[in-house]
């Protein structure tokens, strides 16, 4: 017979355990991601699609494989059939790339891949005659496709079809089919570059990424042109946007300086290496800028000058308060001790955060592609505290 005793210390025992629980639930959580609001499900399919120019930038002694991975969201038919995609791929090699781009141990990632998407793998496109505007995805140097998982679903939801370009030594990890695996190659691909600036390090890889673009739109425009192809005649190869963070924003301009009238999405782009003159041409296409206080405290007064002269019609200024550049990423959803930690913004502490800045990017590219009205993007801002424009 047990003592009073004996069930006061399994009664202690196991409130311990379940505080232990609650506290892990909560520093790794697995919530889904936000739900799009799209009349469309969301499917996804990943590609490797050759690189006719593997990097060679000014000689750095680098072993590209020679291509690049598309991650590719588009608006699905039925999906009752397909497995749902968990956030990351419950793979090794990932929480290694997580821990290489972060510093913290790979332990800390290895819960993410239970956290499920709204995306369905290999879900049939959508039954109708819809042909949908692209949207391609240029990362911030070090990240991943998913990292922008929540922004891919809304736009796939509401008839876009998105891709996201992981160059091997670019992002955190990518892998092939093959058995390849690339990590990040950091600031070291950066030191084996000849002597120059920073400025004019980065720059010479935004020319070289860049490329890439091309390579992925040749690939989009094979699928469109197959009658094999389940997306035969369903993109809308005229209507391209681009979106792009910190790294990828330079990539971005480096392709609208070659390519006019292309309308994009700049979140905090890296604007070295980059000339006024320069910045005035690539700004003459259709922007939403979406900046932070953290970026605009480390733009050169003649950038910030040069943003100024050019907001009007074309350029609309967002600028977001209590967000760090990094937010951009989703890197918040890994868990609370990145705002601990200071890595993230108490914006992104608002369970809503993530679905107003997926709504703004939606609403600049709808008035695109879809004939929407820009001062639904002016009414959003004026809508969320932390947002003005």
């Amino acid at each position: 017979m047990k003592t009073k005793g004996g069930y006061s210390t399994i009664v202690a025992i196991f409130s311990l355990l379940m505080g232990v629980i609650a506290i892990l639930n909560y520093l790794f959580p697995l919530n889904h991601m936000p739900l799009p609001d799209g009349p469309h499900n969301v499917g996804f399919r990943s590609y490797e699609v050759s690189n006719p120019e593997p990097m060679s930038v000014a000689g750095i002694d680098y072993s590209d494989p020679g291509k690049i991975r598309l991650e590719v969201w588009y608006p699905a038919g039925d999906v009752s059939t397909a497995p749902r995609k968990g956030w990351i791929d419950n793979d090794p090699l990932v929480f290694q790339g997580f821990e290489i781009m972060t510093g913290y141990p790979e332990e800390l990632f290895e819960h993410i891949y239970r956290v499920k998407t709204n995306s369905f793998i290999d879900a049939p496109p959508v039954d109708d005659s819809s042909t949908w505007p692209i949207i391609i995805l240029l990362l911030g140097w070090s990240s991943i496709s998913e990292l922008h998982t929540s922004l891919a679903e809304s736009l796939a939801s509401a008839g876009y079809l998105v891709v996201g370009i992981e160059h091997p030594g670019a992002c955190a990890v990518v892998s092939f089919s093959n058995g390849d695996v690339h990590y990040f190659l950091g600031n070291d691909l950066l030191e084996r570059l000849p002597e120059g600036t920073r400025e004019s390090k980065v720059r010479m890889l935004s020319e070289y990424l860049a490329r890439d673009i091309n390579y992925a739109i040749e690939y989009l425009n094979g699928m469109n042109e197959d009658p094999s192809s389940d997306f035969f005649e369903r993109l809308n190869m005229n209507e391209i946007g681009l979106y792009g963070h910190s790294g990828g924003g330079a990539v971005a301009i480096q392709y609208a300086l070659a390519n006019k009238n292309v309308p994009m999405v700049l979140a905090d782009p890296t604007l070295e290496g980059f000339s006024v003159q320069e910045l005035d041409t690539a700004f003459s296409n259709k922007i939403l800028l979406m900046s932070t206080e953290e970026w605009e405290h480390g733009i050169s007064e003649e950038y910030s000058s040069t943003i100024a002269k050019e907001r009007n019609e074309s350029l609309y200024n967002l600028r977001i308060c209590g967000m760090r550049h990094v937010d951009f990423a989703m890197v918040r959803n890994l868990s609370p001790l990145t705002f601990f930690f200071g890595e993230t913004g108490r914006f992104m502490n608002d369970e809503d955060a993530i679905g107003y800045l997926d709504s703004a990017v939606k609403l600049f590219f709808d008035s695109v592609f879809f004939g929407g009205e820009i001062e639904e993007l002016f009414a959003l801002s004026e809508s969320v505290p932390e947002f003005s424009m």
